[in-house]
């Protein structure tokens, strides 16, 4: 997967959604105490599918495969 900036290929940093696995602490009742732990797991790695923003100008990145 190749990922640009569609206004300066010189940026190079993009924030897109990552789904993980938290650690808690929890109480009897299992009622959510606090986090212990952010990220234990990753469930699902960002993708050509996901929504890529330019995290330098805010712009939608052009998301390509690597074929």
């Amino acid at each position: 997967m190749k990922v640009t900036c569609p206004t300066d290929h010189k940026h190079d940093r993009f924030s897109v959604t990552a789904h993980v696995t938290q650690l808690w602490e929890v109480d009897n009742d299992g009622d959510f105490v606090e986090c212990v732990s952010d990220c234990v797991d990753v469930t699902h790695r960002p993708d050509k599918d996901d929504l890529w923003l330019c995290t330098i100008c805010g712009a939608e990145a052009i998301v390509e495969n690597d074929n």
